[in-house]
């Protein structure tokens, strides 16, 4: 019996969604044969993904505290056995607990509440002295002093960590101090790299023929990100970008666009939320096309509906070439072949790619300007051949690196 905390499939970001399905896939594959993921739903349920069935559960961090999926009641119910309490009943069963945290989210970087309950859910496995696995991630950074030393305290409790980059593996050493075991703390790569593609369902006709073999022209992708775009004051003074990413973007759209005039552009939201909350990638994506005005006519569209992400690798493993700033849209586009330039807005997009060999491949936006930016993208746009190249000759290495993971994540695991 093993449970997932942290990866939940119903957030609406397609980028802890392929975190998700990569790590279930990845054990199911090796002999798994139950699973409970932990989500935003209400009690025990079943769920069947198609490529195996799992048990989902709720866990909450709102102010419901008379509900058993809430996080602060669940950790409380762990004392008394979980009485009616489903997720610390699963937590309690369970042989070992995963945790992903989302990728990137323990740290203090997105505020307290977000810290507190990647803490919480990470104490209760160890509070119910089940082994606790922290899979591919990012740590910190943490700038609140009492934060970071829960964070290592938590971090030296574990049984095994995983992280994704050498920063988060140099801090994992130097807090760690003589507790760091190169056995049990591991540098990996992010799991989404070995994440299946599948076939959408439902895709407007129009779209398809775009995505033909075939096609008359250079197809280009871009990821117009809403946590960078819809809520611009926050997102500078946050992420102390060099411009507004709204001007970033329109730039890179309109010096693609203008370098080639066969070139089609695809908008490829990886954030499927109400168009009218601040992470909407869609939402981002129609302000970029009402901003390209007359230049973005029968020239750049938008992926519609709410493709899975393993539906979105499958459409992203059709482009030309692609960029943006949600890496797991382009962990899509890169772990497919396809040649790609990361938008990085902290020092996660760096450390992954440089994990995979393709660090050359980052645009710091903390750096560039919009005109900038739009020239290092037309750049790479035009040297996507020569990168396919390159990127084709790491492929089987990456890949071997993701399956080398998950077996040795299985091992520990006890599979």
């Amino acid at each position: 019996m093993i449970t997932l905390l942290n990866a939940a499939p119903d957030t609406g970001n397609q980028g802890v969604s392929a975190l998700c399905h990569s790590v279930v896939a990845g054990l199911v594959e090796r002999g798994a044969s139950r699973m409970t993921v932990a989500d935003h739903g209400r009690g025990l349920r079943q769920a069947n993904w198609g490529y195996t069935k799992v048990e989902l559960v709720g866990l909450t961090h709102n102010r419901r505290f008379w509900r058993g999926d809430n996080l602060r009641t669940a950790h409380a119910m762990m004392r008394i056995g979980g009485a009616a309490s489903p997720p610390a009943r699963a937590i309690l069963r369970s042989d070992a607990v995963l945790d992903i945290s989302g990728g990137d989210s323990f740290t203090d970087i997105y505020g307290r509440k977000r810290f507190e309950a990647m803490a919480m859910t990470k104490r209760m496995a160890l509070d119910a002295r089940v082994p606790l696995i922290l899979l591919p991630q990012k740590l910190g950074p943490f700038s609140d002093k009492g934060m970071a030393a829960e964070a290592v305290d938590i971090l030296r409790r574990a049984s095994a960590i995983w992280v994704r980059d050498a920063q988060s593996h140099a801090f994992l050493a130097e807090k760690l101090g003589r507790d760091f075991d190169p056995q049990r703390h591991r540098l990996g790569v992010d799991v989404a790299v070995a994440l299946s593609q599948a076939e959408p369902t439902s895709l407007d006709i129009n779209l398809r023929s775009w995505l033909v073999a075939d096609r008359a022209f250079p197809l280009a992708g871009l990821n117009v990100s809403g946590l960078l775009c819809n809520d611009e004051a926050a997102s500078r003074q946050t992420f102390g970008l060099a411009a507004s990413h709204q001007d970033q973007i329109e730039a890179v759209a309109r010096g693609l666009l203008e370098s080639d005039q066969r070139l089609r552009l695809l908008l490829v939201p990886h954030v499927h939320k109400n168009e009218d909350e601040p992470e909407s990638d869609v939402a981002a994506a129609r302000v970029l096309l009402r901003r390209l005005g007359a230049l973005a006519e029968g020239r750049v569209r938008i992926v519609e509906g709410q493709p899975s992400a393993m539906e979105l690798k499958w459409i992203l493993a059709r482009l030309d070439w692609f960029a943006g700033a949600r890496m797991h849209a382009t962990i899509g586009a890169f772990s497919s072949g396809v040649p790609t330039l990361g938008l990085g807005y902290t020092d996660k997009a760096q450390g992954v790619f440089d994990e995979c060999d393709i660090g050359k491949d980052v645009a710091d936006l903390r750096k560039l300007d919009a005109r900038a930016l739009a020239d290092r993208a037309v750049a790479s746009f035009s040297a996507r051949e020569m990168d396919r190249a390159g990127l084709r000759s790491r492929l089987d290495g990456i890949r071997a690196r993701a399956a080398g993971e998950m077996d040795e994540i299985a091992r520990q695991c006890g599979i």
